[in-house]
């Protein structure tokens, strides 16, 4: 019986959105990085809204990450989904990736290429993070096969 509980009790802890402030700091990056594209009239990934400041998007995105308020960026479910991605490749980096230096790097580029390609394999690391921060960040369900 008691087995059975430290079981329970460690599955609903794994279940729990625990948030890694480097893998939000690169993420958060990689947006901020977007929004000065957008600005200046380059392609962009993610959608803003006309009023956005670089200061309110960062404290929106903090605040979205904190696991607080689902709402707290406007964002369709696709791009909280890819932004996810960007924040979960990042959890799985080595602490040394190039990554946490310098996003435009190359070498970055390739982590962060090799982590995103597992994340559209199904690895179950993803899967089982992602489902347990779907709640906390208003996360669409993922569909099988179809990341």
């Amino acid at each position: 019986m008691l087995v059975a509980l430290w079981f329970a009790a460690c599955d609903a802890q794994a279940q729990s959105f625990a948030l890694n402030p480097r893998a939000v700091r690169f993420a958060s990056a990689v947006v901020l990085n977007d929004f000065h594209t957008a600005q200046a009239g380059g392609g962009y990934v993610f959608s803003y809204d006309s009023h956005e400041t670089e200061a309110s998007l960062a404290a929106k995105l903090d605040h979205w990450f904190s696991g607080k308020d689902p709402h707290a960026i406007t964002m369709d479910p696709a791009e909280k989904q890819a932004l996810f991605g960007f924040y979960w490749a990042a959890s799985m980096m080595s602490a040394n990736s190039p990554c946490f230096t310098d996003i435009a790097d190359p070498a970055c580029r390739d982590d962060l290429t090799r982590w995103m390609t597992r994340e559209m394999d199904d690895d179950p690391r993803f899967i089982r993070d992602y489902e347990a921060a779907r709640s906390a960040l208003g996360l669409p369900g993922l569909a099988p096969g179809s990341h």
